[in-house]
């Protein structure tokens, strides 16, 4: 059987080093500005990337980078 879900799981972002990166939105604590982009922290990982902060909502909505 398919379930298809329109929520939003995993998102795939640039790190700050210009690699592409896959980030689990249920295990993300935190989403901060930092002055090159986003962080997006784990309870495990933090993940610096290139994306300007106020483009975070259109990632969460299915938007791309």
């Amino acid at each position: 059987m398919f379930n298809y879900s329109s929520e939003v799981k995993w998102i795939r972002v640039t790190d700050i080093d210009g690699g592409l990166v896959w980030i689990n939105l249920d295990k993300v604590e935190r989403i901060y500005r930092t002055s090159d982009g986003s962080t997006f922290e784990c309870a495990d990982t933090v993940t610096r990337t290139n994306i300007p902060f106020e483009k975070i909502p259109d990632l969460l909505d299915g938007g791309s980078q």
